[in-house]
């Protein structure tokens, strides 16, 4: 396997066109340049750079290698940094559940950043039902989740509160509530609810279940597909900081004079102990969580 070193004093000097320009560049001296690229054309065997003049002149044997020098130094460089993250304790693999009735917008610029930050990290994003993660992460199958709150402590998992994430009561832009003064509890009673079926395993379901008229729908998306419809109405998650979403528009019943939210956790499986890595991306989503409830509409 060819050094690294002599790879990079031989692209610095195709480069700038100079030994000396080359030792400048990658803070070495002239004769360590001239002696790496020497050993790398005993070792290739081939002739890089012309002497005869003032200045050295690249080859055709070296123009023609030197694409493929750049690859393989690049690949050395990230094969280094790889072995740099490993060895400092980063997970090779880490599995993140969301509660799939949040939007994953708000979540977005904090995955891009691990994305950059870890590179050779294989993220798995799982959306379900906080009652089907909270079964993942008991048979070790999630590393960090966000749910909302349990009622009682758990006996299988580690948790640290993050805040309240804020509900509004939403319709679309040409359901019947959108012009409608006045929003009597009869009103919510009788017209069309949409309930997120994770409530349906949930006692929440007794106090988010306003109306007899309901659809279940699985998931975010599709509750906001549903109102976007104008199909009902609904309690929809909500970043505070960012518009409301296309078609969606938000009204407050007569009822309603406190602002409804839930409490939320970031949970991982009981006695796991979290790298550096888990603790830095916990303490993250926690500060996104935080940003994402800060405002009020």
């Amino acid at each position: 396997m060819i050094n690294s070193e002599l790879l990079k004093s031989f692209i610095a000097a195709a480069d700038t066109g100079s030994f000396s320009a080359a030792a400048r560049q990658l803070g070495r001296q002239q004769s360590t340049i001239s002696s790496n690229i020497a050993k790398l054309e005993d070792e290739l065997n081939i002739v890089l750079f012309d002497r005869k003049g003032k200045y050295p002149q690249v080859t055709e044997s070296g123009l023609a290698l030197y694409d493929s020098a750049k690859l393989a130094l690049n690949s050395a460089e990230r094969f280094e940094n790889s072995a740099a993250l490993i060895s400092a304790g980063s997970p090779v693999s880490l599995t993140i559940a969301f509660d799939e009735d949040l939007p994953l917008a708000p979540f977005m610029a904090w995955l891009q950043r691990i994305h950059k930050q870890y590179p050779i990290m294989q993220l798995k994003l799982v959306r379900k039902a906080s009652t089907q993660i909270f079964d993942l992460v008991k048979n070790n199958q999630v590393d960090l989740a966000l749910t909302p709150s349990l009622e009682s402590n758990s006996s299988f998992y580690e948790f640290t509160a993050v805040g309240h994430i804020h509900y509004i009561f939403a319709c679309g832009k040409q359901h019947p509530f959108r012009h409608k003064r006045h929003i009597s509890n009869d009103d919510l009673a009788t017209s069309t609810q949409l309930v997120a079926t994770s409530m349906l395993d949930s006692q929440l379901v007794q106090t988010v279940a306003m109306s007899s008229q309901r659809w279940y729908c699985e998931g975010y998306d599709a509750l906001l597909a549903t109102l976007q419809a104008n199909i009902g109405w609904a309690f929809l998650a909500v970043d505070h900081s960012a518009p409301l979403p296309e078609g969606i528009v938000t009204f407050t019943p007569e009822f309603s004079a406190t602002q409804h939210s839930a409490q939320y956790d970031i949970i991982w499986p009981k006695n796991k102990i979290l790298s550096d890595t888990e603790r830095q991306l916990r303490d993250q989503l926690a500060t996104v969580v935080a940003n994402f409830s800060m405002n009020e509409r």
